[in-house]
C-alpha cells in the first residue's frame, strides 16, 4: 500500500536494536522472536487494511485497552509457535504458560505447566500484571500505540518497542487480593525486582523507549 495513510504503514524490525546476547530458554532463538514480531506486523497490516477499505477503524481503535493487548498477545503466541521448532502454543483455555516445550506433554493442552514461557503484551513501561504470581519464564511485548493524533489517517502505526524476558520467581511479584465484598479482579503485578530482571535481558528495544537503568536498580530487601 504505497499510497496508504500513515496509520496503515507497516513497521519493520530494526536489526540494530536486536540483542543477540540475550538469554533465551528452551531452545528459542532470537531470529525466531524477530520473525514472530515481523509476522505480527504483517497480520495487523493486512487486517487493518481490510477494515479501513470497508469504512471501519483500525483494530487499535475498535479494541481498546486490555482487549487489544490480549489480542496482540494471542497473535504473538501463535506466531512464535509458527516460527519456533522448540515451543508450541498451549491450547488449553486459561492454561499456563502460553508456550510449552515441544515433546514435554502428550498433548499441548495444559492447565498448569511447570515449564514454558508466559507471554504478556502491554503499552505500559513497567508494573506488568497477571492474574496470579507465577514462577517461570515471562516474555513481555511492549508496544507503542497512537489513538489520539488527528486526523486518524495520520496516526503512527502500532509498533513493538521492547521485547523483554526473564525467569521470574514468586518473590518478583506483588499479589493484590480482594476483600470479601469486592468484585475487583484479582491481580498480581511484577514488582521492581522482576522488572529489573526483565529490563536486564532484552531481546529487542527501541532506544527511545528504554527506561533509565537506575529507575529499576535493585535495592537490598528489608
Amino acid at each position: 500500500m504505497e499510497d496508504s495513510p500513515q496509520s496503515l504503514q507497516k513497521p519493520q524490525i530494526n536489526l540494530d536494536w536486536v540483542n543477540h546476547q540475550v538469554t533465551l530458554p528452551y531452545g528459542l532463538t532470537v531470529d525466531e522472536v524477530v520473525a514472530a514480531v515481523q509476522a505480527e506486523y504483517n497480520f495487523f497490516y493486512e487486517v487493518n487494511g481490510f477494515l479501513i477499505e470497508r469504512g471501519y477503524s483500525r483494530l487499535e481503535e475498535l479494541l481498546l485497552g486490555n482487549a487489544f493487548a490480549g489480542l496482540l498477545s494471542e497473535v504473538m503466541v501463535k506466531e512464535i509457535d509458527r516460527a519456533s521448532g522448540a515451543l508450541v502454543r498451549n491450547t488449553k483455555v486459561g492454561g499456563y504458560p502460553d508456550l510449552l516445550p515441544v515433546g514435554r506433554h502428550e498433548e499441548p493442552a495444559v492447565l498448569r505447566g511447570e515449564h514454558g514461557i508466559e507471554v504478556k503484551s502491554s503499552k505500559q513501561r513497567g508494573g506488568w500484571q497477571g492474574h496470579n504470581p507465577e514462577a517461570g519464564w515471562v516474555m513481555v511485548f511492549r508496544y507503542a500505540i497512537d489513538t489520539e493524533t488527528q486526523p486518524p489517517q495520520e496516526r503512527q502505526p502500532t509498533e513493538i518497542v521492547q521485547v523483554l524476558t526473564a525467569n521470574l520467581k514468586l518473590e518478583d511479584w506483588n499479589f493484590s487480593g480482594r476483600s470479601g465484598t469486592s468484585r475487583r479482579t484479582i491481580t498480581a503485578s511484577i514488582n521492581r525486582h522482576g522488572v529489573h530482571k526483565l529490563r536486564s535481558n532484552p531481546v529487542y528495544q527501541h532506544p527511545d523507549y528504554v527506561v533509565k537503568p537506575h529507575l529499576y536498580a535493585l535495592k537490598p530487601r528489608a
